[in-house]
């Protein structure tokens, strides 16, 4: 495979990428869900239903999970949190319409929720719809800038519109505030870091995210795209000290 195949590969595993928090292959989803990710609370899902849901997520029991929650949305139409829950799942179960549904009324004016601002910016990018992702995006950073999957959404659309060094911005910024497993974010980043040619910087933090979860196929698979990367075009020149004399 030459260079440009290389670089063309890793593009389209970045835009698959796109909602690295939850979008991963059937194969990977129990040790994605075994992770201690973080899922934000509400008191209309108690603990037993959490530990229902946890339990459903980890057996790769997709739609138990999606009755579950299906039955607290409708008990409880009006929680911005329960709406999120549901419409993330539904998008992870390529439910695109009914996600985009479920999270509209959280979109804008008085009721406009961050939460659900970024996970609208999921179902855009799930869409294709990178402009209108960023936008969602920069809606929620506005009410809530420590947001970190806003960020990751952020960071996501940019890149898919190559706008790579912003979308580094956004990335690292979300590092700095994410809650639970960081492999989601680390892995964007790398891929957002290798698209820059930062090749060696990009294999040292997707080994450092295979160290924290080394279950995840498509980290092993990302690390091998940039470490292959690395080898055909060889580490970067180093600067010179000073300028050279003629």
């Amino acid at each position: 495979m030459n260079k440009n195949s290389l670089f063309l590969s890793l593009s389209a595993v970045l835009l698959l990428a796109g909602c690295a928090s939850s979008d991963y292959s059937n194969e990977d989803r129990s040790a994605i869900y075994s992770s201690n990710e973080y899922l934000p609370k509400t008191k209309a899902i108690p603990r037993s239903t959490e530990a229902s849901l946890a339990a459903a997520n980890k057996a790769g029991d997709k739609q138990e999970a999606l009755a579950i929650l299906q039955k607290i949305y409708v008990d409880n139409p009006k929680d911005p949190v329960v709406a999120v829950r549901y419409g993330r799942l539904l998008r992870e179960d390529d439910q695109i319409k009914a996600a985009e549904k479920v999270l509209q009324p959280y979109t804008g004016g008085k009721n406009a929720n961050d939460l659900a601002l970024t996970e609208m910016a999921m179902t855009q990018i799930a869409l294709g719809n990178f402009p209108a992702a960023q936008t969602y995006a920069e809606k929620a950073l506005k009410l809530n800038d420590k947001n970190a999957r806003s960020h990751l959404a952020l960071g996501t659309a940019l890149d898919a519109q190559k706008e790579h060094q912003k979308a580094e911005v956004a990335f690292r910024n979300g590092m700095k505030h994410w809650k639970g497993d960081p492999t989601p974010i680390m892995n964007n980043l790398a891929l957002n870091l290798a698209s820059q040619g930062h090749l060696q910087e990009a294999l040292s933090l997707i080994e450092k995210a295979l160290d924290k979860n080394p279950n995840r196929l498509d980290l092993e698979r990302n690390r091998r795209i940039i470490a292959t990367l690395l080898e055909s075009t060889g580490p970067r020149a180093p600067a010179p000290a000073k300028k050279p004399t003629s």
